[in-house]
């Protein structure tokens, strides 16, 4: 029988009582693992008063009350961390006035080493079905000694904290079968999940080395844009040299925790010829080595390869990059039939010479977003297509070619030394330049509407592009990094089809004349744009922004730990339902709402448990562009998920995309 102990919270300052309470260990069995999690009921916890600042623990004292004896024994603060301590406070606060109580798990490394990133626990867990909170206490490249956990019983509370790498608060609305006791029902279902989520080495038993990195563009123009590189980054003790343009918000001081030095420097794009020798001179100001150098803006890609190269960094060429991030080289590289133009003269000119059939792709040689990508079905369309790419953020370099009506894949890929470490399958559901997509503004743009992960199609035909698209980038050179390749299924079996209101995949009415082939769309040197890192992290428990950052700087112990997902696989269907600016051409543009993010979530909050993250990226009074001008321009986007399957997941994507409420003026 597990023995309660008394705990009480008391304020250094004058002594009052704040909160008491009991807790109780619950046994958990260790079976060949490098980690064990410990259990902690937290029982009859009563707050007498408010506790305040949680994040000093100098506000408070912990104390543990021998029932026994009668003595009282202060906890030393030194073995809390300052997370371990405000997570077990704030454990005690959601305890207080519950019948049941709460239960606590913590995680003990049991192996010499140091964790893979510091919030590899939070990480994993994410969406957790039993997790309300996941905590890490762990600092970046911090080192663990071998331990063994005493017995219980002759253990207090804050030598279970020292021992211990992380804590998860269980979630209490769980429906469990509990035979014996809902915590000790709790805990094994517990124990399952963490079987599949943290089956791969997230110790690693080498001594870590800090490394330094050389961002070229930071990649966010605003720190709401989204900081999951730098997160990242911090996590896995890696120093961060940013290159940009004087003035950007990371040169700020109360910014410069998120990098090691800024350096300004001139960047354009479409870049200038000489911006390799600007990236040089930019690290020698910087003055200390450096071990890796990246950027996430493809067209820069050639560039960075030379500096590397010049700086005896691993690198693919830079025709490797030139060929990978310009989409006529692209296409005319896997052996499309395509043209290249800067002009409406010279593109009239082309379709006349080559009988082009239509639809036809337009779309630059150096965008990005989909902007100014259009699908055109006749000659008359051909001007207002040219006229919607924007020059001075693309360049006037197009290319034009057929348009692959099957269905269309993000396909990413983790590549160390040319091998195959993890790949993954999304399909974009149509856009609205797509025969049977919905319209949104402009029917010959390519917005993003909806994209699922995982994909349902056949295996066969993933497989297709699986062997088909790496095959492409092996030869090409690039064997090392996160690819990011977007693509279509031509004589796919499956097309799209609209039942009771939702689209989706389903079998061809009648068979293909020839075997599905895989359809290059474009490569992208990095990870996928729009936050989409996100869905993978939650989905299959892998995290693209910090893979790229450690195969940039050759921590290959890391990337190969790291590229492991879920050992069941992905967790649920999740859709990523993307909100594109939308208006009627007589308003101005200007946004007139607040978050609609905040506001659907409020109006359902049935449907915003069913949401693993969101964002509304335009505030009130913020001017947009119309999508007929070829900017694809979004709103907002929410990662919905669903683990009854695929179909739930769509009606709930279904559900929020009618439930966002915008207006423009």
């Amino acid at each position: 029988m597990a023995v309660h102990r008394r705990l009480q919270v008391r304020s250094t300052t004058d002594n009052v009582l704040l909160l008491e309470g009991s807790w109780r260990h619950l046994t958990t069995p260790v079976i060949g693992k490098t980690w064990q999690s410990i259990d902690i009921a937290l029982e009859q916890v009563t707050l007498h008063h408010t506790i305040r600042a949680l994040n000093h623990q100098d506000n408070v004292s912990l104390l543990q009350l021998d029932e026994e004896d009668g003595n009282t024994n202060t906890l030393p603060e030194s073995v809390f961390s300052a997370k371990a301590f405000e997570f077990f406070l704030h454990c005690l606060r959601t305890a207080a006035g519950k019948n049941n109580g709460r239960l606590v798990k913590l995680i003990v490394p049991l192996q010499e080493g140091y964790l893979v990133r510091s919030d590899i626990i939070p990480l994993r867990l994410q969406d957790s079905q039993y997790v309300e909170v996941a905590t890490s206490f762990a600092d970046p490249l911090q080192v663990y000694r071998r331990s063994s956990v005493p017995l219980p019983d002759s253990l207090d509370i804050s030598k279970l904290f020292s021992t211990s790498t992380a804590g998860l608060l269980l979630r209490q609305d769980i429906d469990v079968s509990a035979d014996e006791g809902i915590f000790e029902a709790l805990s094994l279902a517990v124990e399952s999940d963490l079987d599949n989520r943290l089956s791969f080495p997230w110790i690693l038993p080498e001594l870590p080395m800090r490394k330094t990195l050389v961002l070229v563009d930071s990649n966010s123009a605003h720190p709401e844009d989204g900081l999951g590189f730098y997160i990242a980054a911090r996590e896995l003790g890696i120093n961060v040299v940013v290159l940009d343009n004087a003035g950007h918000w990371l040169d700020e001081p109360e910014h410069a925790h998120w990098r090691e030095a800024f350096v300004p420097m001139r960047l354009t794009n479409p870049p200038s010829k000489n911006l390799a020798t600007h990236i040089l001179n930019s690290v020698k100001a910087y003055g200390r080595p450096v071990d890796g150098i990246i950027t996430f803006a493809d067209t820069f890609w050639p560039y960075i390869a030379q500096a590397a190269q010049e700086l005896g960094i691993e690198t693919a060429s830079p025709d490797a990059f030139r060929i990978a991030t310009n989409k006529y080289l692209t296409s005319k590289y896997v052996g499309h039939e395509a043209y290249h133009a800067s002009s409406l003269d010279e593109a009239l000119v082309i379709a006349e010479n080559n009988n082009l059939p239509y639809p036809l792709i337009i779309k630059p040689c150096d965008g990005w977003s989909s902007e100014g990508v259009s699908r055109i079905d006749s000659q008359d369309m051909l001007e207002t297509a040219i006229k919607s790419i924007h020059s001075s953020r693309h360049g006037n370099d197009f290319v034009m070619e057929k348009y692959c009506d099957g269905p269309e894949v993000d396909i990413n890929f983790v590549l160390l030394d040319g091998e195959l470490l993890f790949f993954e399958v999304c399909d974009d559901l149509p856009k609205s330049a797509d025969i049977n997509g919905p319209s949104i503004g402009s029917l010959t743009n390519f917005h993003e509407l909806n994209s699922v992960y995982p994909s349902i199609l056949p295996e066969k035909e993933i497989k297709t592009l699986r062997d088909g698209f790496l095959d492409t980038l092996l030869r090409l050179g690039l064997r090392n990094g996160i690819m990011h390749l977007e693509g279509r299924v031509e004589h796919c079996s499956v097309e799209y089809k609209t039942r009771d209101g939702i689209i989706d995949l389903a079998p061809r009415d009648s068979e293909q004349a020839h075997e599905p082939t895989a359809w290059l769309i474009e490569i992208n040197p990095r990870p996928l744009g729009m936050t989409g890192s996100q869905i993978i992290e939650s989905t299959y428990g892998i995290d693209y922004w910090g893979l790229a950052s450690l195969i940039a700087v050759g921590d290959k112990a890391r990337v190969r730990a790291l590229s492991q997902p879920f050992k069941y696989g992905p967790q649920y269907t999740c859709v990523m339902v993307f909100i594109p600016v939308d208006f009627p051409s007589s308003c101005q543009g200007i946004f007139n709402s607040d978050d609609i993010c905040a506001d659907l979530k409020a109006r359902r909050p049935d449907l915003a448990r069913q949401i693993s993250r969101c964002a509304c990226l335009f505030k009130r009074g913020q001017k947009a562009p119309h999508p007929s001008t070829g900017r694809n321009t979004f709103l907002a986007y929410f990662n919905v998920f669903s683990r009854e399957g695929r179909k739930a997941a769509l009606e709930l994507a279904r559900q929020v995309r009618e439930e966002v409420r915008f207006s423009f003026i």
